[in-house]
């Protein structure tokens, strides 16, 4: 740990500049808002952490209305931020997410942020017979993921997350079969698609919940997998 004490002249930029940090940081650590104006003779607390042993990758969740504050206090931990959730009719027009506000926060903290499609409906339930008609439909598929690159590019999206969960197990096939029809389609305009999948044990793991889900299949089209463990969460807190 350092102690800095702050002179004339001093921002908190300038000193994370100093100590290959950022203002954030330093501000989460030493309790006050980024925007405190700075006093000479202020002591500044530098954390002093062990020799980095590699580089790692983190994803966090998040809903449009989430507290500001929250977020900015999560987002200097962040690689990728995902916000939850764009819908889609069974015709493939997009749902729009209530999103400027939390996309404008999020690139000021150089976070690269991830747009996700989900088959939510107006209840908060999963719907498989969205999905269903979708993976099924060809048509209104091209549709959806033509929709999916115009969002992208005009909000200057890093990549797609997609999350069916419940999916039909008779629909395997047909939701392998979207996953390269979009990663295709999005890796070709340079951008990637992470797939979010339920956390089985097994292959032969029984349950509407994971029998769609191609580990195999997916993971060789996908440029990405995200395990959804809190799955494990949800369904211990229900059975406790």
């Amino acid at each position: 740990m350092i102690i800095y004490v702050v002179k004339n002249g001093d921002t908190l930029t300038s000193i994370a500049n100093l100590y290959n940090t950022t203002p954030e940081f330093l501000a989460k650590e030493n309790g006050f808002n980024i925007d405190d104006s700075l006093v000479v003779g202020q002591t500044i607390v530098i954390p002093q952490y062990n020799k980095k042993l590699g580089k790692i990758a983190t994803n966090g969740y998040l809903y449009t209305n989430i507290d500001e504050n929250v977020l900015r206090q999560t987002l200097p931990y962040l690689t990728f931020a995902t916000i939850f959730t764009y819908g889609f009719t069974e015709n493939g027009d997009l749902i729009n997410a209530d999103d400027e506000k939390v996309l404008n926060i999020i690139k000021e903290y150089n976070v690269k942020p991830i747009m996700l499609i989900s088959t939510l409906n107006d209840e908060g339930q999963f719907s498989n017979e969205l999905s269903n008609k979708i993976l099924n439909n060809i048509d209104a598929q091209n549709i959806l993921i033509e929709n999916i690159l115009i969002n992208l590019k005009e909000k200057d999206y890093f990549g797609l997350d997609i999350d069916f969960e419940y999916v039909f197990p008779e629909d395997k096939e047909a939701f392998v079969s979207f996953i390269e029809n979009v990663t295709t389609k999005l890796n070709a305009q340079g951008y990637p698609v992470i797939v979010s999948l339920a956390p089985k044990t097994s292959s032969e793991q029984p349950g509407l919940l994971y029998e769609a889900h191609d580990y195999k299949a997916i993971g060789s089209i996908a440029n990405a997998v995200l395990l959804i463990t809190y799955e494990w969460g949800y369904t211990l807190s229900h059975t406790r």
